[in-house]
């Protein structure tokens, strides 16, 4: 049932996941990537928002804040395992797998490539900050319009 708590926590987790396609952008080479990193990740943290984060609220503002950042890293996990399968799918194409069972294994190590820049300290504040916001927001909202 759409409540104004999920609504809330949909827009802030998908502002939060352009925001770091937004950082992230200068370590790419092309605009391309840019443009598929962010129609991912976009739709996956307005998912993960609306279903983990606007879900949760009622409990208070330090449990929306926990489910705030919970959301935030299965928008992280989700992201990067779509990329993942979409550069395992690229790669398989051009034959560079022998097996489909080695592409299949790949997709671990691709989306963990596509994680590691998260750790830089801008871009992983900004996750951190985007979930807390997040989960205070769709908690003002859950107390706001019930």
């Amino acid at each position: 049932m759409p409540t104004a708590a999920k609504f809330f926590a949909a827009l802030f987790m998908a502002l939060t996941g352009a925001a770091t396609v937004w950082l992230l952008r200068e370590g790419e080479p092309g605009m391309r990537a840019t443009i598929i990193a962010f129609s991912v990740t976009v739709p996956v943290a307005a998912i993960m928002g609306w279903r983990e984060c606007g879900a949760r609220v009622g409990g208070g503002y330090g449990s929306a804040m926990v489910a705030g950042i919970r959301a935030m890293i299965y928008m992280v996990i989700g992201a990067a395992l779509v990329l993942a399968v979409m550069q395992m799918f690229k790669l398989a194409w051009s034959r560079h797998y022998d097996t489909p069972t080695e592409a299949v294994v790949d997709i671990v190590s691709l989306a963990i490539g596509f994680g590691k820049p998260l750790l830089q300290v801008p871009v992983a504040a900004t996750l951190v900050a985007g979930g807390l916001l997040t989960g205070i927001v769709a908690e003002w909202a859950g107390r706001r319009w019930r």
